[in-house]
């Protein structure tokens, strides 16, 4: 048998590069824990296999570095003689240092400065105002009376039953909030579904009665009910009807009387107009104010109506037309305040809310070619009033601009506490008739139409009320007939106040007639 071959000889090692990373040979020593090694490195000290007693407890080494050049950094470990020569530890960076920039008030770092934790604290900066003091009183919240609670719970009924004629009256309420009369907004009517008849949407009429009940002021919450047809607020304590009322355009019937109210806004004759839905109003008894005289002559009255509101914009009527409509026929001179509410002019009508019965108050009237000014009124051209004034006037006034952001905020009631006895007495008159305004909803220039806090002219329209029948002839064209509204002679005419934001927000003075002209016009109703 022949003899199994030898295997060659191993080549001899290849010399050691410096280029290469290769670990250290098998007997050469070792070069210290900085070197590259491809050994595991250490992480911890739970590798010794020496130390295994967890009795009392010990810590554990820590290490920086990468993975494979890892090396103790702090005194307590078990080399620290070791650790202070491996390698230089990391600077120690500098506290970040805050200051206040003056033009942007933004708090800027240093530069070459980091972030810490470490909180910082700045001294506060003196205000430029007296700050006023902050009522620390708790917060009293608002309690719902039982005969409220009482008309909720109605309300409520009938928003879930789908019944259109919601009855308040009788329940003896003093004011309603807008939460009680917000369901009905969303009152809807239940179908009813019949065999072979196609289902129709119909939007609900809403009627709601308010009747003999202690009404101080008008539920504003009723505005948002956009469907409401029929209104009755007859025998309560109402001294005002809000402008907003105007709104109301898919109203029929409004009764407001048995009431306490002195005039009506202007803003009501919106709809009176021919087109309009109203169609029975309901207006007296009512202590109103009445003019003096009852003889006028219309003389320049559709031009002081043409030139001061401008030219009315009336529906298009289709079909047959029945409603409500006004005819002009004179007015009182104007009543002019200034800016602190300090009657101006020798003309006032403006007298103090009662809830009391009075007799009604006559007024003086003025010809629609004359206009009264009050002496403080230099600028206003007395002899001729002729141009109107229907755009938008310059900037508001600095006044103006404060009431309109004091009166953006959330909690009107709580507004005067913070104001009174801390600015001037005729100052919180504005403000207290800026609130008024605008708990009624707000209130808009007659002449303008710009928005105001604070008007500065009033004067009342006296107005016949009529009923007026619109009919299509068989040509085509418009028959029109009219009746009027006759009642005892103290609701003949109705008032109507008009207001203006300045001083030359005012009737238009329309030119004179002759003698004779005037004695042939002076009618009597």
């Amino acid at each position: 048998m022949a003899e199994e071959p030898s295997l060659p000889t191993l080549p001899p090692p290849l010399p050691r590069t410096e280029g290469r990373k290769r670990g250290r040979g098998a007997d050469g020593p070792p070069s210290g824990p900085s070197s590259n090694s491809s050994d595991p490195a250490i992480f911890s000290s739970d590798d010794d296999p020496a130390l295994d007693n967890y009795v009392h407890g010990r810590r554990k080494k820590r290490y920086v570095g990468t993975w494979y050049d890892q090396h103790p950094v702090s005194s307590d470990s078990a080399d620290s003689a070791l650790g202070e020569d491996m390698g230089p530890r990391l600077p120690k960076l500098p506290k970040r240092k805050f200051r206040r920039q003056a033009d942007s008030g933004v708090y800027l770092g240093l530069e070459g400065s980091t972030d810490t934790d470490d909180g910082f604290e700045l001294e506060p900066c003196a205000p430029k105002l007296p700050l006023l003091p902050r009522n620390l009183q708790p917060v009293v919240r608002k309690t719902i009376s039982p005969e409220e609670e009482m008309l909720r719970g109605i309300v409520q009924h009938c928003v879930e039953e789908g019944t259109e004629a919601v009855d308040l009256a009788d329940l003896g309420v003093e004011s309603i909030s807008d939460e009680s009369l917000e369901p009905l907004q969303s009152l809807t009517l239940i179908p009813t579904v019949t065999e072979d008849v196609a289902f129709e949407h119909k939007d609900p009429r809403i009627m709601v009665f308010l009747s003999n009940n202690r009404l101080a002021k008008f539920p504003l919450g009723l505005i948002n009910i956009a469907n409401l047809t029929v209104l009755s607020l007859r025998a309560n304590c109402l001294q005002v009807l809000p402008p907003c009322i105007a709104s109301l355009k898919n109203l029929r019937t409004l009764n407001v009387a048995q009431n306490f109210l002195r005039y009506l806004p202007s803003e009501l004759l919106e709809l009176m107009k021919k087109g309009s839905n109203l169609q029975d109003l309901q207006l007296h008894p009512n202590p109103y104010y009445q003019p003096k005289e009852r003889s006028y002559c219309e003389w320049g009255s559709a031009e002081y109506e043409q030139e001061t509101f401008g030219s009315a914009v009336e529906s298009e009527i289709e079909g047959d037309w029945e409603g409500i409509t006004t005819k002009l026929r004179s007015r009182t001179p104007v009543q002019y305040l200034d800016t602190a509410q300090n009657l101006r002019s020798s003309f006032s009508f403006s007298a103090a809310q009662s809830n009391k019965p009075s007799p009604p108050k006559e007024l003086d009237q003025e010809d629609f070619w004359e206009l009264a000014f009050p002496r403080e009124s230099g600028n206003i051209d007395r002899q001729d009033r002729q141009t109107p004034i229907r755009s938008r006037r310059g900037a508001a006034s600095l006044l103006e601009s404060a009431i309109r952001a004091a009166m953006s905020v959330s909690e009107l009631d709580e507004l005067p506490e913070l104001y009174n006895d801390r600015i001037p007495h005729h100052l919180a008159r504005v403000m207290d008739k800026a609130i008024e305004i605008t708990k009624e909803g707000g209130q808009r220039c007659s002449v303008c139409r710009r928005e105001t806090w604070s008007p500065l002219t009033e004067w009342i329209e006296f107005r016949e009320l009529r009923r007026t029948h619109v009919k299509r002839s068989v040509g085509g064209g418009r028959i029109e007939s009219t009746i009027h509204i006759t009642g005892n002679d103290d609701e003949v005419w109705v008032p109507f106040v008009r207001k203006g934001c300045s001083w030359r927000c005012i009737p238009h003075k329309s030119q004179s007639p002759s003698r004779e002209q005037r004695e042939r016009l002076l009618m009597i109703p």
